[in-house]
């Protein structure tokens, strides 16, 4: 009788929660007893391949000079290929350019000798940072305003970026 009054005391909200939990449960015990069915195979296999291959234990020290037989045993990769072996070497100097009246030597026309030239021209990157650090705080307004100073911390955090010096000061007035 007691059971009959607890029951009716229980509304729907406290119906449905427990509903809810005993689902849960379920649920969570029917996971757990399929993740069980999973075995690691942890079998000590060593015993049941040592008798069938006929391992031995070594003999004692200095005689054990023999090489094991490897009879029987296979592997899944193939071997080289018949003409693997036989293709030709490419020598460099099939790359270079071969006649003096090819098209290369009509463009860049000299005696053959590329000491004497210098490829620089010196006042190209004037102005432009080249090491990597140009513009990585770019200042992307239209009018110009001064640089942040830079200024010695020591010898530890110190800046790597640098003012823009393609860019005027200030133009105010001019």
């Amino acid at each position: 009788m007691n059971l009959n009054k607890l029951i009716k005391k229980i509304s729907n909200n406290q119906l449905l929660m427990i509903v809810a939990a005993v689902a849960l449960v379920y649920g969570f015990y029917h996971y757990s007893g399929q993740k069980m069915l999973v075995t690691d195979n942890m079998a000590n296999t060593a015993q049941s391949q040592a008798a069938s291959m006929g391992v031995r234990p070594a003999n004692p020290l200095g005689g054990n000079g023999g090489v094991g037989s490897a009879n029987g045993l296979g592997t899944s990769q193939n071997g080289l290929q018949a003409n693997a072996s036989k293709k030709r070497v490419v020598d460099p100097k099939e790359l270079l350019p071969k006649a003096g009246s090819s098209e290369f030597s009509k463009l860049n026309p000299n005696n053959g000798d590329l000491s004497s030239v210098s490829l620089l021209k010196a006042g190209h990157h004037v102005g432009i940072n080249t090491v990597g650090t140009s513009l990585r705080n770019a200042n992307l307004q239209l009018r110009s305003e001064p640089q942040n100073p830079r200024m010695s911390v020591g010898p530890w955090n110190q800046s790597t970026i640098s003012g823009d010096t393609s860019r005027r000061n200030l133009e105010i007035g001019n």
